[in-house]
Formats: structure tokens, sequence, C-alpha cells
């Protein structure tokens, strides 16, 4: 399975990739740049992430080549890679995109019945929060002013009327 830079860099903050598969057996991730990745799989049988679908959690894929997969852990272009018994996880920076995230089986077997996900942070509530917060204080500060205001207007209007002024004393 291949998640292309298509997928991938279309947020800017780090992504966690992680695969699962079903039978336990090896499972391996690796990141490179997309025209090494693609280099790679050239002649390959793929299929390939064309789009994720959020918040149902389903990704489109497209089958494409028709070879057999080459032994990849030889190869130099991976920039990141973990390699792990039924699952196995790694987190891809958007630094150096655009890169590609290729699944695999760790072995010569064919890799089925896998379940990939893709995780990433959603960091603006927390700016939202501020602004919503800044934004309250303010009109809460109005409000208490208004309230002050409209009070000592109030006592000034019934010393008018009355011709009397208020005055305290304290003892």
């Amino acid at each position: 399975m291949v998640i292309t830079s298509d997928v991938l860099n279309t947020v800017d903050v780090p992504v966690r990739v992680t695969a699962t598969r079903r039978d336990g057996a090896a499972v391996r991730l690796a990141v490179a740049p997309t025209p090494d990745a693609r280099a790679m799989l050239a002649t390959s049988a793929v299929s390939t992430v064309n789009a994720v679908h959020y918040p149902a959690g389903t990704m489109d894929l497209r089958a494409s080549g028709a070879g057999t997969l080459s032994d990849l852990s030889t190869a130099d272009v991976w920039r990141l890679a973990a390699k792990g018994a039924g699952s196995t996880e790694l987190v891809v920076d958007q630094g150096r995109g655009p890169e590609t995230v290729v699944v695999t089986s760790g072995d010569a077997k064919p890799l089925t019945d896998v379940t990939v996900t893709l995780a990433w942070a959603n960091r603006t509530w927390f700016f939202e929060a501020l602004v919503a917060a800044t934004i309250g204080a303010v009109l809460a500060a109005f409000a208490l002013i208004d309230l002050w205001q409209s009070r000592v207007i109030a006592l000034r209007t019934d010393e008018a009327a009355t011709g009397t002024t208020t005055s305290e004393a304290t003892v």
C-alpha cells in the first residue's frame, strides 16, 4: 500500500501512520521522497491511497502495476522506516515534503488484511478558545462599565429632581 504526498502532505502538522495486520505477521512502514518512492515502485503491483474521508474514517484505494514488489529493505532511499510483528507506527513530519509512505509485509509475503490509520493533531482549538475568552472578557468589561455609568447617572438624576445632595459620613 502506498500513501502518496497528495494525501500525506495535505496537513501541515506531523502525521502518525500506524499499520496493523490482523494475522500478526510482519509489517513494515517506510518513508521516502515521492520521486524516489515512485521509482522504487514503478513496475510493482500496489494499492495507492487516493483520498481520505473524514470523519467517516475511510480511504479510497487505486490498484496499479502488475509486477512483484522487490525487497525494499535494501534500498537506501528511505528516510524513516519501522518494522514490527503485527503492528508498527511512525511519525512523518511535514518539513521534508513531498514524501510518500510505503506499507509492506516486511517479508516476501503479499500484504493482506491490513488496517492503516493516519492521525494528526488539530491544535487550532487552543487559539479559537483564546480568542473567544478574550472577546468574552472585553464584553464583560464593557458591560460592567455600562452598569456603573448607568448607576452614577441615575443617582445624579435623582439629586437633580429632588434638589438635594446625598453625602455619606463615616464615624
